[in-house]
């Protein structure tokens, strides 16, 4: 018999673990699943934009219209406007996108697959939150600096441009107060030929020689300007008297003209516009002498600030949300999806509103009453986020 070798047992080999930070690096998917929530984002963003300018489209089209607004200066309002929305619009276009991507991905079954292949939801929910990152810096930057500066634009320029307009501000058989720095009446007002009919002015920028001038016809001869939103006029009135009273002396004075004119200019339109907290930069906020507010001016002042800071929060709580309840399947995502937003929106709305209010009252401390609607969608995105079906 030959001689017996004996075998030596075979050796076991596993799969090399992966390690968890090289488990993190981007992958293929990372890129898809970002392209398959930017896109709906950026439709969101344009789509609710143009909802949200809906709403002022009267007053652009009065602007336009009655005040001969220049087609740059119509864009810069439109501009400013776009702006004071997109702290309202990122957050609410990034929960429609997360529902509709996920939405979609579960549709057609790519999540099934995902995790067949070893994919965890935690690993899968990481380029979610790094574009919910990023979405929750832009709009922590337009809390703090660019929303309030162009709400304090669009209101200052719409407010000059009404201001500077010569003939449109004035309305037939109405007193019109305003009209560089004038009060002025007129039966007739023809805005094509820029006439007016049976005027009534009363001067009173110098309060101690103030003065009434009536004629029966009148004219406006708009002057241009270097600047956009200036204006200065010739006024001409025709057969007219002006009646003086001078206070120092206690004389009054009647003299009657044939041809008139007053020189009236704004160099760039009074600007008016009153400003309040929601229209201050976090730095204007943060250097407010407290010492000169009231208690509820003080609390007003606390809210605002903590309320800038938590509510650019709210993209990462609809990242989970989004992620939980758009896995579910079913037909027309889209709608669906939309139909979601708004159950997410409209009581997160309405916390706000409540714990803005408790924080102005002193009902509760303003930390605490801005942090109500950022502890709603945090326990609900946890709850959607553990019951998602991937």
């Amino acid at each position: 018999m030959g001689a017996m070798t004996e075998e030596a047992p075979a050796m076991r080999t596993d799969p090399p673990r992966k390690s968890f930070l090289k488990g993190l690096l981007p992958i293929s998917f990372d890129r898809y699943l970002a392209v398959e929530v930017m896109g709906p984002f950026l439709g969101g963003v344009v789509f609710f934009t143009f909802i949200l300018l809906m709403f002022q489209m009267l007053r652009l089209a009065s602007a336009m219209i009655e005040h001969s607004v220049p087609l740059p200066i119509l864009l810069k309002i439109v501009w400013y406007l776009s702006v004071t929305f997109m702290p309202i619009v990122l957050p609410l276009a990034f929960l429609l996108s997360v529902l509709v991507a996920f939405g979609r991905l579960s549709a057609d079954s790519e999540l099934v697959a995902l995790k067949a292949n070893g994919m965890s939801m935690h690993r899968l929910a990481l380029p979610v939150f790094l574009l919910a990152f990023v979405v929750a810096a832009g709009s922590l930057a337009l809390n703090m600096e660019w929303a309030p500066r162009a709400k304090i634009g669009w209101r200052s320029t719409l407010i000059r441009l009404t201001n500077t307009t010569p003939i449109a501000t004035i309305r037939e058989n109405t007193f019109t107060t305003g009209f560089f720095g004038l009060l002025v009446f007129a039966e007739k007002v023809d805005s094509k030929t820029n006439r007016l009919a049976n005027i009534f002015i009363y001067d009173d920028r110098d309060p101690r020689a103030a003065r009434a001038i009536v004629a029966p016809v009148g004219e406006i001869i708009p002057i241009k300007t270097s600047s956009d939103l200036g204006a200065s006029i010739t006024l001409k009135l025709y057969d007219g008297e002006i009646h003086h009273n001078d206070t120092a002396s206690l004389t009054y004075q009647k003299t009657t003209f044939r041809e008139y004119r007053v020189n009236l200019a704004v160099a760039a339109g009074a600007d008016n516009a009153v400003g309040n907290f929601l229209n201050y930069t976090i730095e204007e906020l943060l250097h407010v002498d407290r010492a000169t507010l009231s208690p509820r001016m003080k609390n007003e002042l606390s809210t605002e600030i903590f309320s800038r800071w938590l509510t650019a929060l709210t993209p990462i709580f609809f990242a989970l949300i989004g992620m939980g309840l758009g896995t579910v399947r079913g037909r027309g995502t889209a709608t669906s999806a939309g139909l979601v937003s708004l159950l997410v929106i409209i009581p997160t709305y309405i916390l706000q509103m409540v714990g803005q209010n408790a924080g102005y009252t002193g009902t509760l401390p303003p930390f605490l009453a801005m942090l109500i609607p950022d502890l709603f969608l945090l326990v609900l995105g946890f709850w959607a986020y553990r019951r998602a079906v991937w």
